[in-house]
């Protein structure tokens, strides 16, 4: 294969990008479930200069034929998240041009800023394979529930209020007492916005967030065990009625392994597993940046020298290979 660079998405590749579109694979399940595949649009809004939206898109091309991905990172977060790579990767064929372009994936969020680029896939696709060649570890495994739509039922009992910013140190808490320590380096703190929250006497004792899309609603849930578990069907009713589109669109709820004492009651409430996926993370080198004062003075005034950009390589945490074994 001709030697060729990975570049950032220009304009010119507008027809290639439409056309990769329909076979790609996508590793981002909160944007697949809520928005579906707006490659395209994505591509094209990233490219606007001194705007933050879209997502980073990156092609390699070979002729007429090539190879696009992109990844979900907004300006001051830590984890960056492979949407789509496209066309999908096959073992029969060569490796090398998928593994270029992940690599420019990972150095493109490094210098945004973020310290981990992560991707969900299941296990037996063949992308799995590939990722691992790429130097990804499994931090997690993750079963997709899914709710058809259709009527909610009647609150009972209100047990959920919205988070609020004074809410904001509890929700840490929760975070930090009820995520496993590996998760929590690819994963961030729960945001008092569109978060139901439930606790007292200023503890919490569960959130639910809710991700809302045109295609689905996405809910992400930290739950203490020991407080929870003997509600857990009435919190997730009640969760679903404040979900007013819940009626017309499906309800997606993705549990990690550690959060399978939850799967009970979601089968009461008519929710059922759709798949199993692994969450693979591989580190990067982040820009670092830093004011460098120098030592020499020129008439009594210190003079400050231009800000420094440094590349801080985050390896990969050895931890991941004991989870994997109990996960």
């Amino acid at each position: 294969m001709p030697h060729t660079e990975v570049r950032p998405f220009l304009p010119l590749d507008l027809p290639l990008v439409h056309r990769l579109s329909p076979s790609g694979i996508s590793l981002d399940s909160l944007t697949a479930l809520t928005q579906g595949n707006h490659m395209v649009e994505n591509a094209v809004w990233s490219s606007l200069p001194l705007a933050d939206l879209g997502a980073p898109t990156y092609v390699l091309r070979l002729g007429e034929s090539g190879y696009v991905a992109q990844f979900r990172h907004k300006a001051g977060e830590q984890h960056a998240h492979i949407v789509f790579i496209a066309p999908s990767f096959s073992p029969e064929e060569d490796a090398e041009p998928w593994l270029r372009l992940v690599e420019a994936l990972i150095a493109a969020a490094g210098k945004r800023g973020a310290i981990t680029l992560n991707a969900e896939v299941a296990e037996t696709d063949p992308t799995f394979d590939l990722l691992q060649q790429a130097g990804f570890a499994v931090y997690a495994r993750q079963t997709i529930w899914r709710r058809d739509p259709q009527p909610l039922r009647a609150r009972l009992m209100s047990l959920l209020r919205p988070a609020t910013e004074q809410d904001a140190f509890a929700l840490h808490s929760l975070y930090l007492e009820n995520v496993p320590r590996l998760l929590r380096q690819a994963s961030a703190p729960p945001e008092p916005r569109n978060t139901l929250i439930f606790g007292r006497n200023g503890r919490l004792s569960a959130c639910i967030a809710a991700h809302e899309g045109k295609c689905g609603i996405y809910l992400d849930l930290i739950a203490n065990p020991d407080e929870c578990q003997p509600r857990a069907v009435d919190l997730l009713a009640d969760a679903l009625s404040h979900l007013s589109r819940a009626e017309r669109l499906p309800v997606y709820v993705h549990l990690y392994r550690h959060q399978d004492w939850l799967s009970s009651a979601l089968e009461r409430l008519n929710f059922v597993p759709v798949g199993s996926q692994a969450l693979m993370v591989r580190h990067t080198a982040r820009r670092c940046e830093q004011a460098v004062r120098s030592a020499q003075t020129v008439e009594n005034i210190i003079l400050a020298l231009p800000r420094r950009h440094e590349f801080c390589y985050h390896p990969p945490v050895e931890l991941a290979r004991d989870y994997t074994k109990d996960n």
